[in-house]
């Protein structure tokens, strides 16, 4: 098996036993770290059992995620399903009401990111998450009685707040139960589920746009289907999705073990609850930490075509329901990209950010069809459209490298929450971009995407540069410093990347 041949395990490996480095013990260390010190030293991890472990791994956590996703894109595409059956007119929304309603969502998610880091240090990810959906389902039901500009600004805003602990707790989760080479595609397996909500959402709007119930207009089942659907996921997530390897029922100890084990060259730990003041500190002065939030917040700004894709569809000449359909095969693209471009940069050793310079470049070329194009060539504006939606992958790359490049819990916790805030903005600057007064074409959205990824593709170069220069670094000191031993489970011990010296960072 590739995967475990690229993590270090031809057939079984053992944990080094080294001496005292004097680093903090499990007091202060990772949830693993008890478990391994009162567990045999010799333990070999065998490679069938590796697996076993990954495939139970994938079958019982990687589906529970996906669907989540899938039900997350789907509740945040709502408004834009229901501009188009009738919300703006019932809630009376003129000029830039709208692209108001999509930027105060963020307002909530930016808000909760501190919250979200502080009770993901001192509780389980999964159980925030869990209950994080079920708050979310509530929330989504409420749109439906709201009448006005303000009620819905309400709703949107609590709605972020609801959802702000999701990608973070995605992001912990991952890198805890998976290897760091094979992060990646699984982040990309689950993230792709935003294609499926596209094109399974353009299919379930285009049937709820079809049901006439009186005193309920077409636009508010859009809200209330998710919404009931959010709910019931919540008390499935609860009581499926385990706190961690050591909690989770369906390993024997065997496996248990071995599941700890192959995390173990992460250098990251799974699960550490104490916060270090010193951690987050070093996560804020670390330049690592505003590369990955200057790049999250570029492409972000071109995210507000998930609220703005079906306006934009209709103005190339579509009906409603055409338009639905239409916004489908964005979908695919994104789905496609998101299983084999992840793959790609498992494939090639330290290439994730060459990988996210080509998606970008992609992208760039498909907005500049639309901004170029007459109105009247259809085919190649629905080109360019499509064409930018491999711009989510370059997004699960950049989190790859946040799961991979930044150890030490309560340092992960900061700067998930430092470069979701960068995801926010970019959330909340790129609708108001979009002029009703410009209609049909968006010059200046569609303009502002152009410069977003231009920008993008010199922070990938700069960034790798910087990476490889740090490693350059740490390969130079461990050679002058070869007789040095390192302490038993030194990778459980909750270090930072910059305190670990073993630690070297993915490109």
């Amino acid at each position: 098996m590739e995967e475990l041949t690229a993590i270090g395990i031809d057939a079984a490996t053992n944990p080094e036993s080294t001496t005292e480095l004097g680093v903090s013990k499990a007091v202060h260390g990772d949830i693993a770290l008890n478990f391994l010190e009162t567990s045999p030293e010799d333990f070999v991890v065998e490679k069938e059992v590796a697996k076993r472990v990954l495939r139970k791994i994938d079958l019982r956590i990687l589906p529970l995620l996906c669907v989540t996703l899938f039900l997350q894109f789907l509740d945040k595409s709502t408004l834009s399903y229901a501009s188009i059956f009738g919300i703006i007119e019932d809630a009376h929304l003129v000029g830039t009401d709208y692209s108001w309603l999509s930027s105060i969502f963020y307002f909530g998610y930016m808000i909760s990111q501190p919250i979200s880091a502080y009770t993901m240090q001192h509780f389980s990810p999964a159980k925030c998450l869990s209950f994080s959906v079920f708050w979310w389902g509530v929330i989504l039901f409420m749109h439906v009685v709201c009448d006005s500009f303000a009620k819905l600004m309400a709703v949107r805003f609590f709605l972020g707040m609801a959802e702000a602990i999701v990608t973070p707790a995605f992001l912990l989760i991952t890198s805890g139960w998976y290897p760091r080479s094979m992060q990646p595609l699984r982040m990309g397996a689950w993230y792709a589920f935003n294609g499926v909500a596209i094109m399974f959402g353009g299919l379930i709007a285009y049937g709820l746009g079809h049901i006439h119930v009186d005193n309920i207009s077409p636009w508010k089942w859009m809200f209330i289907v998710p919404a009931g659907m959010s709910i019931l996921w919540s008390i499935v997530l609860f009581f499926c999705l385990p706190t961690s390897q050591l909690t989770a029922s369906f390993f024997n100890d065997h496996e248990r073990r071995t599941a700890i084990e192959l995390i173990r060259s992460n250098n990251t730990g799974i699960h550490g609850k104490t916060f270090k003041k010193e951690q987050a500190k070093e996560a804020l002065l670390d330049p690592i930490t505003w590369f990955l939030f200057f790049l999250n917040l570029l492409i972000n700004v071109p995210n507000s075509i998930s609220s703005f894709g079906s306006l934009i569809i209709s103005n190339f000449g579509f009906g409603s329901l055409e338009t639905t359909l239409l916004s489908m095969p964005g979908g695919a693209v994104e789905i496609l990209t998101m299983t084999l471009i992840p793959l790609l940069s498992m494939k090639v050793h330290n290439s994730r950010l060459w990988c996210t310079f080509g998606v970008v470049l992609v992208a760039l070329l498909g907005t500049a069809l639309i901004f170029a194009l007459p109105y009247g060539d259809k085919g190649g504006l629905l080109a360019g459209y499509w064409l930018i939606f491999i711009f989510p992958t370059a997004g699960i790359l950049l989190y790859s490298m946040l799961g991979a490049n930044v150890a030490g819990h309560t340092k992960k916790v900061t700067t998930n929450a430092v470069v979701l805030i960068g995801y926010c903005v970019g959330n909340i600057i790129g609708p108001q971009f979009f002029k009703s007064e410009q209609k049909p074409r968006y010059r200046l959205a569609i303009g502002s995407f152009l410069v977003c990824w231009c920008l993008m593709l010199v922070l990938c170069l700069l960034f790798r540069f910087y990476l490889r220069r740090q490693n350059k670094r740490r390969e130079a000191h461990q050679e002058a410093t070869t007789e040095i031993e390192y302490e038993s489970n030194i990778e459980f011990h909750d270090l930072t990347d910059r305190q670990n010296p073993k630690f070297v960072y993915i490109l």
